[in-house]
């Protein structure tokens, strides 16, 4: 008897979220450990404050900070609230990047090897139709600890952003609607053009614009949504920028010299034009 296709979407979805809350304990680590120089591996978790290392209950996904009510079990500590606010916001838009570009019978289709005995349909996989997916996801896995660490640390390091342009221009080369080209036009566009862009800014204002983890990041986000995705991206994340930025100029009563990191404007305008941008080529396009 088949499955209903909303119990599918039920189970799938559930599982999906449960990878990106994964994803998101791991990315938590990255964005305390990487800015502080400390191996990803090892040693093992600690509570910052007592040193005392982490139970592995402790460290589920979500529910290790429901079960210690947000507290260190020995020196009782307050632990950051970012650390389930980066779980479940990692959680969540994992799962709507997949029904975004994929479905349960998508799935079922391209693998029935793993779900029936039934090979009738076997080798009907092709990668191309996962590349929009696995773009996506690879934004939001990257941007996410990007956005934290820059908004922490003030800086976008380099040993996520310069393997992002690799991984994006392999990942260009197996998409179809892209192709190696418009991603090193991308790149080109990204980071040269930016570089000019603070170059010019410096130059009138005798003061820095941007700095170069955001020229590198603003590369890597061409390598992987080519020359338009990348203008795109710039455009969005200065309006986004310079709302938030006049608020907190007003919040802040620093006025409009008080300066923002720019990665996490990056990030989240990068992320919905891969998740979105084609909606949005339609209908700005189509009305």
């Amino acid at each position: 008897m088949p499955i209903e296709l909303n119990t599918l979407n039920i189970i799938f979805g559930l599982f999906v979220f449960i990878f990106g809350i994964c994803i998101g304990s791991f990315l938590n680590v990255v964005i305390y450990r990487l800015p502080n120089k400390i191996s990803l591996i090892l040693p093992r978790s600690s509570c910052p404050s007592c040193k005392t290392i982490i139970s592995p209950f402790a460290l589920i996904p979500l529910l290790g900070y429901i079960f210690t009510r947000g507290k260190c079990q020995k020196c009782k500590t307050k632990i950051s609230i970012q650390y389930p606010f980066v779980e479940f916001l990692c959680g969540i838009l994992s799962v709507i990047v997949f029904f975004k570009f994929l479905n349960p019978y998508i799935i079922l289709d391209s693998f029935p090897i793993l779900f029936s005995v039934d090979f009738t349909h076997f080798g009907r996989f092709h990668y191309s139709g996962y590349v929009p997916f696995f773009v996506s996801l690879w934004l939001l896995y990257t941007g996410i600890p990007l956005s934290f660490i820059d908004l922490k640390y003030k800086i976008l390091p380099n040993s996520i952003t310069l393997p992002g342009i690799l991984v994006g221009f392999a990942m260009s080369c197996l998409n179809p609607d892209l192709g190696w080209l418009e991603s090193l036009i991308g790149i080109a566009c990204g980071a040269g053009g930016l570089f000019f862009i603070s170059k010019f800014y410096e130059y009138f204002r005798k003061k820095e614009g941007m700095g170069m983890g955001d020229i590198k990041y603003l590369g890597f986000i061409g390598a992987v949504l080519g020359w338009k995705g990348v203008i795109l991206t710039l455009f969005m994340a200065s309006f986004i920028a310079a709302i938030i930025g006049i608020i907190w100029a007003i919040y802040s009563k620093k006025g409009l010299s008080a300066a923002i990191p720019f990665g996490p404007f990056l990030a989240t305008s990068a992320f919905i034009i891969s998740v979105f941008g084609n909606d949005m080529n339609a209908y700005i396009y189509f009305g």
